[in-house]
């Protein structure tokens, strides 16, 4: 259905008024001047693509000259360095959304608009008096996907001024405001209403990237058809089901040659050994409505960087030293309260595999470690809110995806320390009398399933199982009840990994803590054992918010669990 739509409206609205053959010329350079939505490179990558696959010997360059968090006054002040001094000849100005939203910060910081109308007058005649380049003057795009909300209605009169502007100065103007308020409505009103553009209502997801693209574009007089092709998925050279792909986590292989491996948890990782300059690495993205969840990922062992899903996502931003080389890429961050249990997979990573750069190759995987320690949990063991969520106004749910580490739990970690193979299956809000964030069922019930319909029956079996599990249900559950239910949980557990150590730890929180311990006791097990982290952890010193564990209450208590596991493996 969405589509359908986007397909009707760009047909029906073509923000190019000329006909005829694309106004590029040999060796052009496009300089596009902005604030986040520029810098993060997303719709020039599009317009890249169509450049490389149907322009090549026009050797078209780009030159990003987006600042995160800049308003007019900022892009004025630095117009002659970043955008003249690059000689340009083709100049896009996107400046106006931080100008509105801003101004709905507490304290207010935007832009009065005859002050943006003033500098964005200036702006476009320094450019004309300076250079020889063409001016696409782009409207702001739109301040959250509430189209009647008072940023956009404020931002109308922004976007008139620069519709004015572009009429005086006879420049082009890219309407991409008109687009996306007639785009977002269309998808309101015809079967889509949880289509988002953007990741958070101002940064953009690939489907806005792709409408800023195509929009500049079409004024560029490039053919709707070649837009459309280059926003076609991209077949991997190598899927998701070849051996030479290191999995660790839960992960759904069944479909892996075709639609690609799926996993929704944090802390699911992906191991690739390569050879080449380069690695491409192919994800769907057409389940998140919202918000993209977020990667860790690293190459060689050097500084793990954070990014989000993409059809096409280079490994490196620029070529390595041609080699082999080793990436890590790590689940870091859910919008965890969509789905995530039943289909459509809103919360999930769905990797459909690697292309190599030309002359490059995937090598066999890096040694798997020999022992694998399963952890099963709530947000805690997730790694929800390892950072500090920001100042009142800040700390909404769309912000968890970066508040959130998969990666710097205190269960991935302790892992690492002993030379283990971590599978983290964590959920926020789960316990023993209480769904999960998501629509994840009880953990007895949730336990043996990767999602629903989908058994861990054929995983790898564990040398250790760690459970984090009674912090949610305290308020929930008496302790005879709690511990009837716990005992239920660990047998299924044993029943399913029949010679794995269970690790049962001590809530952080002490959270029935002595109906844990006296439910191991009562086993007669002796490869169950009861984990008292009393002490552990300071909540005032060593959490986010009196349960959450921060990033030194994380590093605390994988350090002492390190100490236990080492003695068991």
């Amino acid at each position: 259905m969405k589509t359908k739509f986007l397909s009707v409206l760009f047909l029906a609205f073509s923000i190019s008024t000329l006909l005829g053959q694309p106004r590029l010329k040999s060796g052009d350079r496009i300089v596009t001047l902005g604030d986040s939505i520029t810098e993060f490179g997303g719709y020039q990558a599009v317009m890249r693509r169509v450049f490389d696959r149907f322009y090549p010997e026009l050797k078209i360059q780009i030159m990003n000259a987006g600042i995160s968090g800049n308003k007019s006054p900022d892009m004025a002040s630095r117009l002659k360095r970043d955008v003249i001094g690059k000689d340009p000849t083709i100049v896009t100005i996107s400046c106006g959304v931080n100008d509105v939203w801003h101004g709905f910060y507490q304290p207010p910081s935007g832009v009065d608009l005859e002050t943006y109308n003033r500098l964005m007058t200036q702006m476009v005649r320094e450019i004309k008096s300076s250079t020889r380049a063409e001016i696409l003057l782009l409207t702001p795009t739109i301040i959250h996907e509430n189209l009647a909300g008072p940023e956009n209605q404020k931002l109308e009169a922004y976007c008139e001024a620069v519709r004015k502007i572009a009429s005086e100065e006879k420049v082009r103007l890219v309407d991409l405001n008109g687009l996306f308020n007639l785009v977002v409505r269309a998808t309101q009103i015809g079967g889509a209403p949880d289509f988002h553009p953007t990741s958070d209502g101002v940064h953009m997801k690939p489907a806005g990237d792709f409408l800023i693209a195509a929009g500049i574009l079409r004024a560029l007089d490039i053919p709707m058809s070649q837009i459309l092709q280059v926003t076609e998925p991209v077949i991997p050279q190598v899927h998701a089901d070849d051996t030479r792909f290191q999995y660790w986590g839960r992960w759904d292989l069944r479909n892996a040659g075709s639609t690609g491996a799926v996993t929704v948890n944090t802390g699911s990782s992906l191991l690739i050994k390569f050879e080449g300059a380069n690695l491409k690495l192919h994800f769907t993205t057409s389940q998140y409505t919202q918000q993209f969840p977020t990667l860790w990922l690293q190459i060689d062992g050097g500084e793990w960087m954070v990014t989000t899903p993409a059809d096409e996502l280079n490994l490196a931003k620029a070529p390595l030293v041609n080699g082999a080389h080793i990436a890590r890429i790590v689940v870091k961050g859910f919008r965890e309260w969509e789905n995530r249990w039943d289909k459509p997979l809103v919360s999930s990573i769905v990797f459909r595999g690697a292309t190599p750069d030309e002359g490059g190759q995937l090598l066999a995987p890096p040694e798997r470690p020999a022992k694998l320690i399963e952890y099963l949990g709530d947000s805690v063991t997730e790694g929800v809110l390892v950072y500090k969520p920001a100042p009142e106004g800040k700390s909404s749910r769309e912000g968890w995806p970066r508040f959130s580490d998969g990666r710097q739990t205190w269960a991935y970690q302790s892992a690492l320390l002993v030379g283990a193979e971590p599978r983290t299956v964590g959920f926020g809000r789960l316990g023993l009398t209480i769904n999960a964030n998501g629509g994840v069922p009880p953990a007895i019930q949730s336990f043996p399933f990767i999602y629903e319909g989908v058994s861990i029956e054929g995983l790898r079996q564990p040398d250790v199982v760690v459970i984090n599990m009674g912090s949610n249900d305290r308020n929930r559950a008496s302790s005879e009840v709690f511990a009837a239910l716990y005992k239920t949980y660990v047998e299924t557990i044993r029943k399913q990994y029949p010679v794995a150590t269970i690790l049962c730890l001590r809530p952080f929180v002490g959270a029935h803590a002595a109906a844990i311990e006296g439910t191991v006791r009562g086993l007669g097990d002796s490869h169950v054992r009861y984990v008292d982290t009393t002490g552990w952890i300071e909540p005032g010193k060593h959490t986010t918010d009196q349960v959450h564990l921060n990033l030194e209450g994380n590093r605390i208590a994988a350090e002492k669990l390190a100490v236990i596991l080492k003695g068991i493996l």
